[in-house]
């Protein structure tokens, strides 16, 4: 895939993910309490700056798209505070999947499903997509809200499928098709077939 198209929402702006953003999202990669839900915690930068060199110039990067989530919001609206990162990857035949990670200052405020919302309006407009996926940890009750918030529907659970600091976890998968979105957001859709992409 190209570059993915910088998107904003009021509070929000979601621009291409790169190297130097290792520095700045470490914290959440080596956060704990939030790793539990998505993988081995990293203890350096480095790792950070290897899991991004990976997903930005890896073999898969041709099918992904990465995005860093910053707000406007705060002390400096010219200057984003960066929040978090979101994911689509294994873009093919029209599907695809989606993660997202917010540093955990930053939980409760809605950023996920602002960012998650601008993401699937895009992907379901300009990218063409027919289907997403979100794979997630059944004790993870905050990403399963986003997920529900907005219109994914649970389709079923695999069974220590996601391997986590020497053991294997459960997943939870739900699926959001384009005409259930479409459904949703009628006026998103009419503007979009006008060429007005937000």
């Amino acid at each position: 895939m190209a570059d993915p198209a910088t998107l904003t929402t009021p509070r929000l702006i979601l621009r291409a993910l790169t190297l130097a953003d290792a520095d700045i999202l470490f914290p959440v990669f080596a956060d704990r309490d939030t790793m539990r839900f998505f993988g081995d915690r990293h203890g350096s930068v480095a790792d950070t700056r290897a899991l991004f060199r990976h997903v930005i110039e890896g073999a898969e990067a041709h099918s992904s798209c990465q995005w860093t989530i910053a707000t406007r919001l705060g002390r400096s609206p010219d200057r984003p505070t960066v929040v978090g990162s979101l994911s689509v990857n294994g873009i093919v035949g029209g599907t695809a999947h989606m993660g997202f990670i917010l540093m955990k200052e930053h939980h409760g405020r809605g950023f996920a499903t602002e960012a998650v919302h601008a993401v699937l309006d895009h992907a379901f407009g300009a990218l063409g997509l027919h289907r997403f996926t979100l794979r997630i940890d059944p004790e993870n009750v905050p990403s399963q809200r986003v997920a529900q918030k907005l219109g994914f529907k649970l389709e079923g659970r695999m069974r220590e499928s996601f391997p986590i600091d020497g053991r294997f976890r459960d997943e939870l998968v739900f699926g959001l098709l384009e005409r259930e979105w479409r459904a949703r957001n009628p006026d998103y859709f009419r503007k979009a077939g006008s060429g007005a992409f937000r």
